[in-house]
């Protein structure tokens, strides 16, 4: 959902990927995630997970997670991606930083964190949008 959302908010000015540390590799998004984005207008269905590599990391210049434990777990595995890690929702009231993933939880679980989402993207397009040579 968050790719979503930053690749409508951001492109064509950022290019946008996504990628998990725990991702389940090749899987579809979850039905509710699918549906919720569809009532937006985005079309997810052709999401597939896969793993965050080296390579991947190295090659952004940010790269945003959505639990501070993301965030220690990426700098841990890519030293050298420190400083450039941040929470999706960096810009929130500290209590709202975090955001858990809603995977196995019910429509309105999905529903609230997808509104959590919009929020944190909506922080970050502002930020983003007229740094000059960033992308995400």
């Amino acid at each position: 959902m968050a790719e979503a959302l930053l690749r409508q908010a951001l492109s064509p000015v950022r290019a946008v990927a996504s990628a998990g540390l725990e991702a389940l590799e090749g899987c579809p998004a979850a039905e509710e995630a699918q549906r919720l984005m569809a009532e937006r207008g985005l079309d997810i269905s052709g999401h597939r997970g896969r793993q965050l590599t080296p390579a991947m990391a190295m090659a952004a210049d940010l790269i945003l997670v959505m639990e501070a434990r993301q965030q220690e777990d990426c700098q841990q595995l890519i030293p050298s991606v420190r400083g450039r890690v941040f929470l999706l929702g960096h810009w929130q009231p500290a209590p709202a930083r975090d955001i858990a993933d809603p995977f196995g939880q019910d429509l309105d679980c999905f529903r609230r964190t997808l509104e959590r989402i919009s929020w944190s993207v909506a922080d970050w397009q502002h930020r983003l949008v007229n740094q000059k040579g960033l992308h995400a």
